[in-house]
């Protein structure tokens, strides 16, 4: 349910808080007054895209933020989203010149997310609305939402033509001549065998690397540590280290029998002494550990130079090659047991579309049980709206193609006079019968409606006296299970208001500017009038007014 709206800079409207009602809530105002640009705010959070016109002119950005009483449904697409709620949310479109912000409970939604939560919340039926019911490609989803398994089986049906689909292409790849059929085989088992001949196993690349580097620079490594050992052991120049070192102990322990003190001096040489000659020793060893391997180095850089070569025909890593492979090898054993595969994915396509034409079949007799039920309530609810010699038919025929909706073609089919043909909804149907079906529709619908509520636009197109008064009577029925917002400009049907708001512009100098606000009973009475006769109020048309709501009144307290 929708509790209240909150609009913000919006195209006409400066600042603007509406508190909606359970049950019937009307609103109505003068041509131009600002209905359309509500519809239109009330459309944003729909997901509807935002239009540059829509940005009004008292500030940088415009805000439409509404607050929802949520179903159990909602509550999980938010749960799926990470986001929490209690029983109620509040969504908010926030945008300017250059950027745009979709909040629920003022965290951050995509618009996909958006739509997803306000096809659960609420549904809006304007002229697009009509233009729905003259489509009859939109048939099957209005019978469909009768019955949930419909979905069930349409989801099926869809799943076997993606994999019949992919199947097909399959039997394309393995429609092959012999001559390029053993080309490719050749092909494949080379490139197989240039992967497997190579040792993954044993191809360690960091560790490689570290030692192609050592092994290329291993003359300049020895020639280094000639160097070094020369320095600690033969002496470079003069004496080497050792000696120099050795010198400094011998004056130290002279030193140390006239003072004492000089002990430590004397150990901490002795540990550099011991130190060095262990260093010593340990380069020697290194020297005449390494040589140089020239058959290594070369068996490396082979590894290598075949390496790279692979990365550059099949990948760009081990991981990508290793998956060329797994194809190619899979790819080998389907060439190689062509005519056997070429049966099996022939022989799983017709199993597949045999299942399909089961499952349309079944798809078909829910439809033609959904429809022998909807005809005959459809009918009743037109029949209520004045329609009384009215016939209505659903056409359901089947093609030899199943499609993702099964294989029925759907059309409406009626005759609103007598003596009168059928014939297709689309080709018949005037404005206020059309408005009539739709409303006849949707109060069919109600019972399998999932969202709570409706807004109505232009639903009294074509109609006036009697025939509005029956509508305004649907209207209200259908208000007893679900919050109706209905922009109307009809008396018959703005008297049955259960709560209702005015759309007013006024204009200065500088601006013009709408408000809305929700009528006391006097003003609901002013405003009923002025739907009966006209701007210039009457005594008249406020008794009939008075009178009209009255009655209403009276005829809602005896339901």
């Amino acid at each position: 349910m929708l509790n209240s709206i909150y609009i913000n800079n919006f195209a006409l409207f400066n600042e603007v808080s509406i508190d909606f009602e359970k049950g019937l809530n009307i609103i109505s105002g003068e041509t131009g007054s600002g209905k359309s640009i509500l519809l239109n705010a009330l459309s944003l959070l729909t997901g509807a895209r935002i239009n540059k016109s829509f940005l009004g002119k008292f500030g940088n950005f415009s805000r439409v933020e509404a607050q929802f009483t949520v179903n159990e449904r909602v509550k999980k697409i938010l749960e799926a989203n990470e986001i929490s709620c209690d029983d109620e949310i509040i969504i908010s479109r926030k945008f300017s010149d250059n950027s745009s912000v979709i909040k629920v409970n003022n965290r951050p939604i995509t618009l996909s997310v958006l739509s997803a939560i306000s096809d659960n919340l609420f549904d809006i039926h304007g002229q697009h609305s009509q233009l729905v019911i003259l489509n009859k490609s939109n048939y099957l989803e209005i019978i469909d939402a009768f019955n949930n398994e419909t979905n069930i089986l349409k989801s099926k049906i869809s799943q076997n033509l993606k994999r019949i689909k992919d199947l097909n292409k399959d039997l394309l790849n393995i429609d092959i001549d012999p001559d390029e059929l053993a080309r490719e085989v050749d092909i494949l088992k080379f490139q197989i065998n240039e992967i497997i001949d190579f040792d993954f196993s044993n191809f360690n690349e960091k560790d490689l690397s570290m030692e192609h580097k050592k092994l290329s620079n291993l003359t300049e490594i020895i020639n280094s540590f000639e160097l070094i050992k020369g320095i600690l052991d033969e002496g470079y120049s003069r004496k080497s280290l050792k000696d120099y070192v050795n010198e400094i102990y011998s004056k130290l322990t002279d030193i140390s029998e006239f003072d004492k003190t000089v002990d430590s001096f004397v150990n901490t040489i002795a540990d550099v002494r011991e130190i060095i000659n262990d260093f010593s020793r340990e380069v020697e060893s290194y020297i005449y550990s390494i040589s140089i391997d020239e058959e290594r180095l070369s068996l490396i850089e082979d590894l290598f130079t075949r390496y790279h070569n692979l990365t550059r025909k099949y990948g760009r890593d081990e991981s990508e090659i290793l998956d060329f492979l797994n194809k190619s090898e899979n790819r080998l054993n389907i060439l190689e047991n062509i005519d056997q595969n070429r049966e099996e994915i022939k022989a799983e396509v017709s199993n597949l579309e045999e299942n399909n034409i089961k499952l349309a079949t079944k798809l078909s007799s829910l439809r033609k049980n959904i429809i022998n039920e909807l005809e005959q309530q459809i009918v009743r609810e037109l029949e209520e709206m004045n329609m009384k010699n009215l016939q209505f038919k659903i056409s359901i025929e089947s093609t030899n193609t199943v499609r993702e909706t099964g294989f029925d073609q759907i059309d409406f089919m009626i005759s609103t006079n007598k003596g009168q043909d059928l014939k297709s909804l689309s080709q018949v149907g005037s404005g206020g019968e059309i408005s009539r079906f739709m409303l006849a529709l949707k109060a069919v619908l109600a019972k399998h409606e999932k969202v709570s509520t409706i807004l109505f636009d232009e639903i009294d197109t074509g109609i006036s006296g009697k025939t509005a008064d029956i509508v305004g009577n649907k209207l209200k029925k259908i208000s007893k299970d679900r919050q109706l917002i209905v922009i109307t400009h009809l008396p018959q049907i703005a008297s049955k208001a259960d709560s209702h708001y005015l759309i007013e512009k006024e204009s200065d100098q500088f601006n013009t500017i709408s408000s809305i606000r929700k009528l006391g009973m006097d003003d609901k009475v002013k405003e009923v009038a002025r739907l009966i006769s006209g701007s210039n109020l009457t005594e008249s048309s406020l008794l009939s007014a008075n009178e009209l709501i009255r009655e209403n009144t009276k005829d809602n307290h005896e339901q």
